[in-house]
């Protein structure tokens, strides 16, 4: 809005006192985004905190100013603005949470098809979904209704074309963000575009273009520019069960089995384990989908699954390759303690009188004596029983109990033939559910 009157820019090295009626800032996102799990990002642009020091060149074709409001063509960086009187919002922060005094870019746009960003992402890995995404604001108040001149009757709101293009110009992916509507108070809007990267490739040029062509209006602040692997969530179980601890037997075998999300539709799989859950080792010939656990000494580890895409390889050089599941600690038991796998109590039970999970019980091998007892939440006992087949049907005094976590402990004894028995506590919570 170059031909407005100019005002004051407030920058970080300049202070000014105003009083500034605090207007909430409002964010969405829009277009594209993943829907999977956004790795490290490769591009975090937050645009720092130092307001006179201008792009790199090649970053941008606006023209840099750094002691007055934008005109035509030209941008700022600023920690906030109060350009243009009523014309455009009073900014008086950034969009980056956390970054005191953290600048933005505040472009006045103009006639011709600029780049207001636009960078070069090498290192990138083939068949890999990534997400390029900015943070956009419309400075436009929607209180200017005149243009700018007879040419100009109206004025514009921004517009803006996301590329993502290779290194000799030719195009791998555009989208479009459409008008960017203007609002009654600054409102922070989320522009995303997903893209694969073409196989035998590894660069790529990311570039945010003026598509609305025009001085008379057409101003706006971008932030937090950010370019991300999306890889497809992939999650670990055991017997339908996605829980992170699993105590098994000593000299028995388990299966763990995976789910991965849609995303690599050539799949290549890794089993890891860890003692300590930090650093990790490829297990060899673990490279399927499932993994059979052959529990042989007594013993705490860690597993999880990597996966990336075909023909990535796994390594930690190239972690921005793969998607990690969950994790899971597995504990072998030596015989005698195994017992302790036979004594089991739900997570959640459902006393709604339609006979189905109504009652709370503990599932446990008959040889096994136990006392259970259960607690409210100021850790009274509600719940005591030393009865195999009595459970808790959710109540206390007669009446119903509310919906909530309930903790739990049992105390129980194993038998055993050449010692004396031996007693073992354990401890947990369920979660009544009416």
């Amino acid at each position: 809005m170059g031909r407005a009157v100019l005002m004051v820019l407030v920058l970080v090295r300049k202070t000014i006192l105003l009083t500034v009626l605090f207007m909430g800032l409002l964010n969405t996102s829009f277009a594209q985004s993943c829907t999977g799990v956004l790795g490290d990002a490769i591009i975090n642009e937050t645009f720092g905190t130092d307001v006179l020091k201008p792009l790199a060149s090649g970053q941008t074709t606006y023209r840099y100013v750094s002691d007055r409001c934008p005109t035509d063509g030209e941008y700022i960086l600023a920690n906030s603005s109060y350009c243009y009187g009523s014309n455009w919002h009073t900014l008086t922060e950034d969009h980056t949470t956390g970054d005191q005094n953290g600048a933005m870019i505040i472009v006045n746009a103009s006639y011709d098809a600029g780049e207001f960003y636009s960078q070069s992402v090498t290192g990138l890995c083939s068949g890999i979904t990534y997400e390029f995404s900015v943070w956009v604001l419309n400075l436009m108040n929607p209180t200017p209704q005149n243009g700018c001149n007879s040419l100009e009757p109206t004025p514009l709101d921004p517009d803006i074309t996301m590329k993502i293009q290779r290194a000799d110009g030719s195009l791998i992916k555009t989208i479009h963000t459409g008008t960017i509507a203007r609002s009654t108070s600054p409102v922070w809007l989320r522009y995303a575009i997903l893209f694969t990267m073409p196989v035998n490739e590894n660069s790529v040029v990311v570039k945010l273009v003026n598509n609305g062509p025009g001085g008379c209006g057409n101003d706006l602040a971008l932030d937090d520019i950010q370019f991300r692997p999306c890889h497809p969530i992939v999650q670990i179980y055991y017997d339908g069960n996605t829980g992170t601890n699993l105590e098994v037997c000593e000299n028995s075998t388990y299966l763990i089995q995976s789910n991965l999300g849609s995303g690599y539709d050539q799949p290549v799989y890794q089993w890891q384990e860890s003692t300590d859950s930090l650093s990790w080792q490829n297990i060899a010939n673990a490279n399927q989908n499932s993994y059979l656990i052959k529990a042989a000494i007594w013993e705490k580890r860690y597993y999880r699954l990597v996966c990336t895409q075909y023909p990535n390889r796994i390594t930690p050089q190239n972690h921005q390759c793969y998607s990690v599941s969950n994790t899971l600690l597995v504990t072998v038991r030596s015989p005698e303690e195994c017992r302790n796998s036979w004594i089991y109590v739900p997570d959640v039970f459902t006393p709604n009188h339609d006979q189905i999970n109504d009652v709370l019980e503990v599932y446990h091998d008959e040889s096994i004596t136990f006392e259970l007892r259960i607690f409210n939440r100021w850790g009274s006992v509600i719940f005591i029983t030393d009865t195999h087949g009595a459970g808790w049907d959710g109540t206390y005094l007669g009446k119903p109990c509310e919906e909530g976590v309930y903790p739990w402990k049992i105390t129980y004894t194993l038998p055993t033939t050449n010692t004396p028995d031996r007693t073992f506590l354990k401890t947990g919570q369920v979660l009544l559910v009416h």
